[in-house]
């Protein structure tokens, strides 16, 4: 049997209409070489859930939101969706499977039983009715259906008010979104979600030009704590969010604290400058996706823990900021050329975020491309780096573990 740390995992977040995350599908692989292997998804699937009991606690990977798993023709059939808690995933049936008696009486056992269902990639064929009287979810792939068809799937729906709701997949544009969002499909999933759109011509407001000073502060060689103080004092947001966290950090203990400058100074150097990175961007982001947040979190810890690695020893005190700025032309609507241009950012994390070059670009790109399984570039670096398969895993659950604490 294999081990733990011999198994992959991956999530996308699948979002409600106003963007806050409602879920994770999660991805599961054997390695990373072969996430994108077609002839053994369904192999893959089953091994992982079968073997390694959902690598861990669902709450460490999901941060408590619901987790999508896809489930195959064998897994439904040896009814694997009953080794979860029913208030902690849905049971996404998957396009490839071979209906059967044995297979829909399962399936309504799963759905008797309390379960979340859905149809995965639904292609509006007729036999995936037999289904229907047990889903609560349809997924579209919006790159394989048309738009008149989803927008018929939703009239269907509503006119015998029905509660199934709709998920559109592979939403990838502003574009497609606005005109999803037109007939109201309930939920959405895709990489525009993870990196919208750029527009030019933004500028940046006084109150996040603030935050920008302030990581650059942080920043310092040599932190300057009645800085750091006026900085923050400018803004009660910024009060609060850093005497929140500073209450809650295990170090602190029954300290009161009565001062900013007290709080910034028990920190200390290496604390002060995560938790300014983190209230920083936590305030930045307020009025974007609340995705971005979170996975610029899990980025920038992740390649943190990366940079424990031999390889990367020599930047892992930049390592975390980069992490944490790589999603920064999202969050403020700016070419990252430009945000590059306008502060002073050293020089190697202005090379790795704007001209994709040197260590940094390196780790960042490692850690990107394992959140959304791109198998070749990973393995590339991999090899090139003497980095273990099962390293990149540990340090992305722990990624994921630590930013629930924090978020």
């Amino acid at each position: 049997m294999e081990i733990m740390s011999d198994t992959f995992i991956a999530r996308q977040a699948i979002l409600d209409i106003n963007l806050k995350t409602i879920g994770y599908e999660l991805l599961f692989r054997d390695s990373l070489e072969n996430v994108f292997r077609e002839s053994l998804p369904e192999k893959a699937t089953s091994k992982v859930i079968l073997q390694n009991y959902i690598l861990g606690n669902l709450a460490d990977v999901c941060g408590g939101k619901l987790a999508f798993i896809n489930f195959d023709e064998f897994t439904l059939l040896q009814n694997s969706p009953l080794l979860f808690n029913p208030k902690n995933i849905v049971v996404e049936i998957i396009e490839t499977i071979n209906i059967s008696d044995e297979l829909v009486f399962n399936v309504s056992q799963i759905h008797k039983k309390g379960y979340t269902i859905a149809l995965d990639d639904y292609d509006f064929s007729s036999k995936w009715d037999i289904f229907f009287p047990y889903i609560s979810i349809i997924k579209v792939d919006v790159e394989q259906v048309s738009y008149h068809q989803i927008e018929e799937l939703k009239k269907r729906l509503l006119s015998t008010q029905s509660k199934i709701k709709i998920v559109a997949e592979r939403v990838e544009t502003n574009e497609q979104f606005q005109k999803l969002k037109t007939i109201e499909i309930d939920y959405y999933q895709g990489y525009f979600f993870h990196k919208p759109e750029i527009k030019s011509g933004t500028c940046v407001s006084p109150l996040k030009v603030n935050l920008i000073q302030l990581f650059l502060e942080a920043y310092k060689p040599h932190l300057d704590f009645d800085q750091l103080t006026k900085i923050i004092s400018r803004d009660v947001t910024l009060v609060s969010g850093i005497l929140k966290l500073v209450n809650s950090a295990a170090e602190c203990g029954n300290i009161e604290i009565i001062s900013i400058k007290q709080a910034i100074t028990y920190l200390g150097t290496n604390k002060i400058k995560q938790y300014v990175a983190i209230i920083s961007m936590s305030t930045l982001s307020s009025d974007r996706p609340s995705e971005l947040f979170s996975e610029s979190l899990v980025r920038a810890k992740m390649m943190e823990l990366i940079a424990e690695e031999a390889p990367f020893n020599h930047i892992k005190e930049k390592a975390f900021l980069t992490g944490i700025l790589s999603n920064l032309d999202a969050i403020l609507n700016l070419p990252m050329q430009k945000i590059m241009m306008d502060y002073t950012f050293s020089q190697d994390i202005k090379l790795a975020l704007s001209k994709q070059q040197g260590a940094l670009s390196e780790l960042l790109e490692m850690a990107k491309n394992y959140e959304v399984s791109d198998t070749g570039n990973v393995a590339n670096l991999v090899n090139t780096h003497d980095i273990a398969e099962s390293t990149l895993l540990n340090c992305y659950c722990e990624s994921l573990k630590w930013t629930v604490n924090v978020i």
